[in-house]
């Protein structure tokens, strides 16, 4: 079975291939219905260079929680 073809999905736990904590996954860039939402989706493809299908990930460090938004292709899925 190719890992790559493995289906990450909302709530999932997954680490970047090239190591790191584990993150869980809060969404997918430009698959919210929400309008507001959405523009802030579009003002980070625009400024940071995201692109919609990018997963926005949530982790610990230490007590303090950190974000950001990775490409799909450069997360695993942490098997439980």
């Amino acid at each position: 079975m190719n890992t790559d073809t493995i289906t990450i999905k909302v709530g999932d736990v997954v680490t970047l291939k090239s190591g790191g904590p584990k993150m869980t996954v809060q969404r997918f860039l430009g698959d919210s219905p929400d309008v507001s939402t959405k523009v802030q989706d579009e003002a980070l493809k625009i400024m940071k260079g995201n692109k919609s299908g990018d997963i926005v990930c949530q982790w610990f460090d230490g007590n303090d929680s950190k974000n950001d938004i990775f490409p799909a292709e450069s997360l695993i899925k942490v098997e439980s």
